[in-house]
């Protein structure tokens, strides 16, 4: 309650600074702003589709949260507000500004004079300006290929200072003035610019919108892109190195015919072990035939040289051997070798041999006997048929042996072989597994190009820029106007409530409390204007009475009503404020007696204090009265120190304060030290050359009572809904 009137009278006191000073700043930074340029605003939305788009990683079950869509708008809106953004939009704004605007006349690309401001600023560089074509936007493109390609990184370089420099509507401070936000937790953003020339305005936006279009798809698919030319660069690589291995293994499998390694040597192993069997088979037919014929020539004796030499015996046996080596080979090797009808041809032609061999056998007689006259036929015929087995035995040896041989070259040839076909597969299958890994990642990263196709297509123009026709509602110099006076208002509270807080002068009911820690019972005005004069008096009046009425309830049946006025320092006004309490004492009836030091000149400050005694002031017969107040004036404790006995002995202590002096330090001190001595005997502060709303905090409302005067009173006391008119008696 205590801080809220308070605040109330701050203000109040201040009113005149506040209504004065804001009023007074505005109209001189109006009357300095009058000829400034009006202000026209462009506005144009993009909606970027990602959180309520649809895309191939949301479809495959990649999800994107809340959180990651959120860092997906924060992206585009830095991209769109980036440095590398504006600078293009910089240079190719300057670009059209210089190919499409016009000294003479305004057109919805810049303003005349806007033109000529920057076009005579550009002197270095007129010659970069393209208009030969009569395609203006030919010459547009030429102009800005221009400017790119003559600008470095030079300080001097006057392209370079395009975007650097102060050069109006084209540089890095004209252009953050961009506001690009987004508009809720939508997929929406919106981009809003305002400065002095329409047609600027809205070639900015324009060439903003497409320029971030361009930025975006770079930064979006250039990785993108660099990932998939690597994977495709990494596939082709592997994948020729894939072919190479595999066409080294073809040729070696070629080279020394392989087809199936594993299968292929399992027969031949199959085949060298049935060939193992055979040849032993034949090796032990051989040498039982030939045992057996050895045997049966020694029983023929001279017959067997006979049979040997026989032409047609050597012929047919021959024909025998031959025919046995070629069966032989037939068996032992594929039929593709000899057909099935040269063999069939074979044992047709053998079993001719054979019996052509026993005919000629049988026509010679003589073989019939022996020399001891014991027929032979039996032995013959059973020598010839050893003869025949030995034949065959002997031919399929030696086909066997021949297929050793082969069979040992054959395991010498596979032997290498599987080591090398193992390495050799082994580097075709990492290849491969390489191959087969990078076609998955490129595939991955084009899956994710397309996404990000996609979602680039949703970024599509709401609401396109639209020229401005009509300047905005606050002009420029208006909202200046406004801003200083907003400022110089805010700036005038502030500074006054500094000076209030930081102010130790007890001017007021608060502060004084709240420097002093204690309580103010009364306030007298003495300084008033001129209209407020008349009624002096009557304040005084009040003031009194008020405090009066505060006195009289220390009053203490059976003791002296002693009544101490004390100051800190001379001329705070004791003697007025007795002379105000002796006249309202006296009509209120009271027997008063006054004593002041000031009227002892013979006595000195201190002195007068010393030889004080307050039981000898009124006389026995009064000493008990109720209607006897004594009131005593003593120097200031700057002069003189007061003691216990005095302070103590009375009703109570007041001490008169003037509240347009500084309170210092030491008079806190003082304060506090008369405070200590007074004890229990109450010590209270009255207020002296208080202004009128201070005094009116303690008396009450005090003339005159005008209305605006009495609404303001009850507003200070909070009374907002209050009927102060008295009720009739009824």
């Amino acid at each position: 309650m205590k801080y809220t009137t308070y605040f109330i009278k701050f203000f109040y006191r201040i009113r005149y600074w506040l209504i004065l000073a804001p009023i007074i700043v505005a109209l001189l930074v109006y009357w300095q702003t009058r000829h400034t340029s009006h202000s026209y605003s462009a506005s144009c939305s993009i909606y970027t589709g990602i959180i309520t788009g649809v895309n191939i990683l949301s479809e495959s079950g990649i999800v994107t949260t809340a959180y990651t869509q959120g860092s997906m708008m924060d992206n585009l809106l830095n991209i769109i507000t980036a440095d590398q953004t504006l600078k293009q939009v910089s240079l190719r704004l300057y670009a059209r500004i210089m190919v499409y605007g016009d000294p003479n006349k305004d057109n919805t690309y810049v303003n005349a004079a806007n033109y000529r401001l920057l076009y005579n600023h550009a002197d270095p560089i007129h010659h970069l300006i393209d208009k030969s074509s009569e395609n203006d936007s030919i010459n547009e493109q030429r102009t800005y290929e221009n400017l790119i390609a003559y600008e470095t990184n030079d300080p001097s370089n006057y392209v370079y200072g395009i975007y650097q420099w102060n050069l109006p509507y084209v540089n890095r401070g004209a252009l953050q003035q961009i506001d690009v936000k987004r508009v809720g937790t939508s997929d929406v953003i919106e981009v809003f610019y305002t400065t002095d020339d329409p047609g600027i305005v809205y070639q900015t936006l324009l060439i903003l919108i497409d320029e971030f279009n361009k930025q975006y798809q770079d930064l979006r698919f250039g990785e993108t892109k660099n990932v998939i030319a690597y994977f495709r660069a990494e596939l082709k690589r592997i994948g020729n190195e894939l072919a190479n291995s595999e066409d080294s293994l073809t040729i070696y499998r070629v080279d020394n015919q392989v087809i199936n390694y594993e299968d292929e040597t399992k027969h031949v192993a199959a085949l060298n072990r049935d060939y193992e069997l055979q040849y032993w088979q034949s090796l032990n037919d051989y040498n039982v035939s030939d045992s057996i014929k050895k045997e049966l020539e020694k029983r023929m004796h001279l017959n067997t040289e006979i049979i040997q030499n026989n032409n047609s015996f050597i012929f047919h046996n021959n024909n025998i051997s031959d025919i046995n080596e070629k069966l032989a080979m037939a068996k032992y090797y594929s039929k593709d070798v000899i057909p099935q009808k040269m063999i069939d041809s074979l044992y047709n032609e053998l079993e001719a041999n054979k019996k052509a061999l026993s005919d000629a056998l049988q026509k010679t007689g003589y073989l019939k006997y022996s020399k001891e006259g014991i027929s032979n036929e039996g032995v013959v015929d059973e020598w010839l048929k050893q003869v025949i087995a030995y034949k065959k035995a002997e031919a399929e040896l030696k086909v066997l042996n021949e297929r050793k041989i082969y069979m040992g070259k054959k395991y010498i040839h596979f032997a290498p072989i599987g080591s090398t076909l193992t390495r050799k597969e082994r580097l075709v299958d990492i290849n491969e597994r390489r191959y087969l890994a990078i076609l998955d990642a490129l595939n991955a990263a084009l899956l994710k190009e397309k996404s990000i196709q996609m979602n680039s297509a949703t970024l599509k123009v709401m609401n396109p820029p639209y020229y401005p026709l009509v300047a905005s509602t606050i002009s420029k110099h208006r909202l200046l106007t406004i801003a200083s006076y907003f400022a110089t208002l805010f700036f005038t509270i502030f500074f006054f409530l500094i000076i209030e807080i930081l102010d130790h002068t007890l001017h007021h009911v608060f502060k004084a409390e709240q420097l002093t820690k204690s309580r103010v019972i009364g306030a007298f005005t003495r300084l008033l204007p001129l209209k407020a004069r008349r009624f002096n008096q009557t304040y005084n009046m009040l003031s009194a009475q008020t405090l009066c009425n505060s006195i009289i309830t220390y009053f203490k049946p059976n003791q002296n009503n002693i009544i101490n006025l004390i100051s800190n320092e001379p001329g705070e006004g004791k003697s007025f404020v007795m002379a105000q309490l002796v006249q309202q004492f006296t009509e209120r009836g009271f027997d008063v007696t006054q004593l002041s030091w000031q009227n002892e000149y013979s006595t000195a400050p201190q002195a007068f204090i010393q030889s004080l005694k307050l039981n000898e002031l009124v006389p026995l017969e009064k000493s008990n009265s109720k209607n006897n107040v004594i009131l005593i004036e003593y120097p200031s404790l700057k002069n003189a120190t007061s003691t216990e006995d005095i302070l103590q002995d009375v009703s109570l202590n007041l001490q008169i304060i003037d509240s347009r002096r500084t309170w210092k330090n030491i008079d806190q001190q003082l304060f506090e030290r008369t405070r200590e001595m007074c004890n229990k005997t109450p010590l209270f502060i009255v207020l002296n050359y208080t202004k009128r709303d201070t005094a009116e905090e303690i008396n009450g409302l005090m003339p005159p009572y005008t209305f605006f005067h009495k609404l303001f009173y009850r507003i200070s006391q909070l009374g907002l809904t209050a009927n102060d008119k008295p009720l009739q008696n009824v």
